[in-house]
């Protein structure tokens, strides 16, 4: 069942539960007024903590104007979008990130910036080129990018060191991936790794390193054939089969759920757990051991199959009941210090040239830890693909929630899973064009 929660007691600490729903508003006149700005988000209790205090600056700085903050859970999040856009009321202001953006700006849920932009109501003069072509989507910007950030491993240093791993977490491999989980899995305890059977982005990004440079052809199909998939998962059947993981049980479990809480290097299951960049804040707050970071494993002499990309958007949308509010709001998101501080690097390092200036004299460990990582990645990198095409967080789903998870669960063989899987995922895509 999901939860409402007022912000107070969000800030007594009840609000960080996977899965809820978050809201919060400043007091001050009554609502009608007042011209109201709904915010939604999907969140983890770190984003969400912070996220809240910077509706709290602004809607102090801006009397007139009341911003409502409501915030869930990664999955619960689009499940709820899905049904308010079904309905026509959307929050004025959303969240989005780069892989689900073209779908939903071919919708038609998203209302474009250009003219906000060349009046002046956004102010776009500090962040970096890359960022405002990240958001501009049919030669329109109808996002404006919060962050930059990678895929990472995330690793729990005390156990490495306990373990006695010495490794180049920039340079290693899959097979020294599988080594050093073994040798962490004997020891007891903790297993060496999660399991990514399955992960949506972690095939996306073996996909890369296999030559691919999307999962997807320009006609919006897929680029790989199924041979690729039976190999993806060969390979993580044979880190279970060497104890590396934890079980297939446990793993079928959290199948499909991106909240950090669940993550095995969180709930102490694994050593080493896979996330975005900027997720490495959220996640080292959930822990009391001190997390490293490293670039996903590679496979020898092939490319890395990791990227530099937007970590998420702030859009107004088709719903939007006060344009210039939702609009005076998002700027201030992107721009106001005070709440620029506070934001942080907790979505990812910010694209605002004076806002990375101001941040990186203050930063806390786990800010330094993802800036430090950011930066060694560079060399690494390959090019940004583009935006993945409707119907990519259904095949998302269909992977995650039914084929991999037979796979786990022994249901159906490798084999036959991935060509289930390729025909599903082909009447999705199909259906998504229509």
């Amino acid at each position: 069942m999901t939860m409402y929660l007022n912000r107070r007691r969000f800030l007594a600490g009840t609000a960080g539960a996977a899965g809820s729903l978050a809201f919060a508003s400043a007091m001050g006149p009554a609502f009608g007024q007042d011209r109201r700005v709904r915010h939604f988000w999907w969140g983890n209790p770190e984003r969400d903590k912070r996220t809240f205090a910077v509706i709290d600056i602004f809607n102090k700085k801006n009397a007139g104007i009341v911003v409502e903050g409501e915030t869930l859970g990664f999955n619960d999040y689009f499940t709820k979008l899905t049904t308010q856009i079904a309905g026509g009321n959307m929050p004025d202001v959303i969240q989005m990130g780069y892989g689900v953006m073209l779908e939903y700006v071919n919708k038609g849920t998203l209302k474009p910036l250009d003219e906000a932009i060349a009046s002046g109501k956004i102010d776009t003069s500090k962040i970096d080129p890359s960022g405002i072509a990240a958001g501009t989507f049919n030669g329109k910007v109808y996002g404006l990018t919060i962050g930059a950030n990678a895929q990472a491993t995330c690793y729990n240093k005390r156990l490495f060191e306990e373990a006695g791993i010495e490794v180049d977490p920039i340079t290693w491999t899959y097979d020294d991936l599988k080594a050093l989980s073994i040798k962490i899995s004997e020891k007891g305890g903790a297993k060496g790794t999660d399991d990514l059977t399955a992960d949506w982005g972690g095939f996306g990004i073996y996909c890369g390193q296999r030559g691919f440079a999307s999962q997807f052809t320009p006609e919006g199909t897929f680029a790989f054939g199924p041979e690729i998939l039976v190999d993806y998962w060969k390979l993580w059947k044979d880190m279970r089969d060497a104890g590396a993981t934890p079980s297939a049980e446990d793993t079928a479990s959290v199948a499909g759920i991106a909240d950090l809480d669940k993550m095995g290097i969180v709930t102490g299951k694994s050593a080493i757990s896979y996330a975005w960049s900027n997720q490495l804040v959220g996640t080292q707050a959930l822990m009391q051991d001190k997390l490293g970071a490293g670039i996903r494993p590679l496979i020898k002499d092939a490319p890395s199959g990791q990227s530099i990309q937007p970590s998420q958007f702030v859009c107004l949308t088709r719903d939007a009941k006060d344009d210039d509010a939702g609009l005076a709001y998002m700027n201030a998101f992107v721009n106001d210090p005070d709440m620029t501080a506070i934001l942080g690097l907790e979505r990812g390092i910010p694209q605002q040239s004076d806002v990375r200036a101001a941040l990186e004299s203050k930063l806390s460990e786990a800010e330094a830890t993802s800036v430090a990582y950011f930066d060694a990645i560079q060399p690494y990198v390959t090019p940004l693909a583009p935006p993945s095409p409707a119907g990519n967080r259904e095949c998302e789903e269909a992977f995650e929630t039914r084929s991999a998870v037979a796979v786990l669960l022994g249901q159906t063989s490798i084999e036959d899973a991935a060509a289930q899987f390729m025909d599903e995922a082909a009447t999705i895509l199909a259906r998504a064009k229509k």
